[in-house]
């Protein structure tokens, strides 16, 4: 393969026009990086760039960490509250071109359920 010399640094061909990759980090690497960013005074975005990180990877590996760390954090999707209505209140709930109204009591129940209901089919 012919390599390319662009501005006195040797690049093979097949990175024509494109950026190379960055250097592989594994997680404690990444545990190291992301503890470095926490410690200084820089935003997220003004660390990265200064890094040359990729703001996309920072996050990813910052999420895959914590979440290796506290495994039944990342398992709970919902967060049951309770839910208290007045008599004359009322619910509405949009998806789309879909309108929902529920008032009164029935209201607090029907809710109550379908949350029930959705919290059963994520534990199947």
């Amino acid at each position: 393969m012919r390599a390319k010399t662009v501005v006195g640094i040797e690049q093979p061909a097949r990175l024509k026009g494109r950026k190379s990759q960055g250097a592989r980090r594994n997680a404690a690497q990444w545990a190291k990086i992301i503890e470095a960013q926490r410690q200084s005074d820089r935003t997220v975005v003004e660390f990265c760039r200064r890094r040359r990180i990729a703001k996309a990877t920072f996050w990813y590996w910052r999420k895959r960490l914590v979440r290796a760390a506290n495994p039944e954090r990342g398992a709970q999707r919902f967060l049951a509250v309770p839910i208290v209505a007045p008599a004359g209140a009322h619910i509405e709930v949009e998806l789309g071109t879909l309108r929902l109204r529920l008032e009164g009591l029935a209201a607090a129940r029907v809710i109550e359920a379908i949350v029930g209901r959705i919290d059963t089919g994520a534990q199947r």
